[in-house]
């Protein structure tokens, strides 16, 4: 390798971290058993961290999830149903923890 150039190992796309962190594990085991999102953090341990990071960030938590139940990407077969049905409960549980705010009129 010449002087200056970069390891060609520099460029390689890094591997995303596809296993549930310890915080996202204690995040899912916060929630009442009926809303737990068991299979998400068992199938899709990635996207499980991510709503686990914005978990108390209002903004952030509706803009991912409304990402994730409203795919607008072509030729995607979306989530197994299970999945689905856990990310719509978790959003309804989001939506009761930060109710929408309605401006005054």
């Amino acid at each position: 390798m010449h002087p200056g150039q970069r390891d060609p190992s520099w460029y390689r796309r890094r591997e995303t971290f596809n296993q549930p962190l310890p915080g996202t594990l204690r995040w899912a085991d916060s929630f009442p058993e009926a809303v737990r999102p068991l299979a998400l953090v068992q199938r899709f341990p990635r996207i499980a961290n991510a709503l686990a990071r914005v978990w108390s960030d209002e903004a952030e938590l509706r803009g991912q999830l409304e990402g994730l139940l409203v795919d607008r990407r072509p030729a995607r077969q979306g989530f197994p149903p299970e999945v689905y049905n856990e990310l719509l409960t978790l959003r309804d549980f989001a939506e009761r923890r930060f109710p929408a705010t309605t401006p005054p009129s």
